[in-house]
C-alpha cells in the first residue's frame, strides 16, 4: 500500500461544481451504471449545492478534487423519524479508490447529519453494484428492501417517406410534395 495521501475533506464551494461534475461524468459512464448515467447531470450538482452545501463534500489533493459526497434531508411528519438525511451521490476518482477517501466522505457527512438531528440515513444503488453494496454494509447499511427501477421508451411513430415530384404548368416549372 502507498503512503497515505493528505487528501483533505472540505465542503463543497461553487467553484468546484465543474469539477465535480466531469468527475462524475468519468464514474458513471453508460457502459458501466447506465441507469445513474442518465441521471447524472450538471442539474444534480447544482441542486443539491444550492439547497444543502453543508452536505456537499469534496475530497481535495494538492489543489483537484478526487471524491465528492452529495446529500441532503428529507423532513416527513408523521413518521417515526421526522428527519431523514438521504446521501445521493459519492464519487471517488479510480486511482483513488480503496484508500478509505469514500469512507472519510461518508462519515463527515454522517456526523454533520447527526449535529443537525438526523437520526436515519437512506442510500441507493444499482442491484448489480456490488462494490457499491459492500461499501455501504460497511458502514453499517442494511437492505431494507429490494426496489425495481423501471423505464418504458417512446418509440417515434414513422412517416413515410417524402418524394418530391416535378410539374410543369404554363411554361413554369414547380414542385409538389406528395407522401407515399
Amino acid at each position: 500500500m502507498s503512503p497515505r495521501l493528505r487528501i483533505s475533506i472540505r465542503e463543497m464551494e461553487i467553484d468546484d461544481i465543474a469539477s465535480v461534475y466531469h468527475l462524475g461524468e468519468q464514474l458513471f459512464t453508460s457502459e458501466e451504471f447506465p441507469i445513474l448515467y442518465r441521471t447524472w447531470d450538471p442539474y444534480e450538482v447544482t441542486e443539491y449545492f444550492g439547497s444543502d452545501p453543508e452536505y456537499c463534500l469534496v475530497g481535495e489533493l494538492k489543489g483537484v478534487i478526487v471524491g465528492f459526497l452529495l446529500a441532503t434531508t428529507i423532513e416527513k411528519e408523521g413518521t417515526a423519524w421526522k428527519k431523514y438525511g438521504y446521501l445521493a451521490w459519492i464519487g471517488v476518482e479510480e486511482s483513488y479508490q480503496r484508500r478509505r477517501l469514500g469512507r472519510r466522505l461518508y462519515k463527515e457527512m454522517e456526523k454533520r447529519l447527526e449535529e443537525r438531528g438526523v437520526r436515519m440515513v437512506i442510500a441507493d444503488t444499482d442491484g448489480n453494484n456490488e462494490g457499491a453494496i459492500a461499501f455501504f454494509r460497511s458502514l453499517g447499511f442494511s437492505t431494507r428492501a429490494q426496489h425495481l427501477w423501471l423505464a418504458k421508451t417512446f418509440h417515434r411513430k414513422v412517416r413515410k417517406a417524402v418524394k418530391p415530384e416535378t410539374q410543369f404548368a404554363a411554361g413554369a416549372e414547380t414542385q409538389v410534395v406528395k407522401r407515399i
